[in-house]
């Protein structure tokens, strides 16, 4: 027997509570969040519908103006912390004139690779 929705929304909720800030990365995190931004970690605001994990709106300041913002990073704190992993940015990737960037739109789908 697979899963069924409830399962699935009961995983997705923890992921989202588990992960209260986001970072914005230069290039590419290791495995312990490297490359993390000038920019400070902002709350998540992650939210879980029907087992998928999403948030809007997240605004950076702080960056390297004109500088490159090409992944967003999972927190447990607002400094230190877990790191849980890293989700590629698409679009514009680069801070603008004043060092900040926006993430309008960032959804998390399931998958452990």
């Amino acid at each position: 027997m697979a899963l069924n929705a409830a399962a699935i929304q009961v995983g997705a909720f923890t992921i989202a509570a588990a992960i209260p800030y986001l970072s914005l990365h230069t290039a590419l995190p290791d495995v312990n969040g490297a490359n993390q931004s000038s920019a400070p970690r902002v709350p998540s605001g992650l939210t879980a519908t029907a087992g998928v994990i999403s948030t809007s709106n997240r605004s950076f300041v702080g960056g390297v103006a004109s500088g490159p913002a090409t992944h967003v990073g999972f927190w447990s704190a607002l400094t230190g912390g877990i790191f849980y992993g890293y989700q590629a940015l698409i679009g514009d990737n680069t801070f603008n004139s004043l060092g900040q960037f926006t993430i309008t739109t960032l959804t998390l789908t399931g998958s452990s690779s």
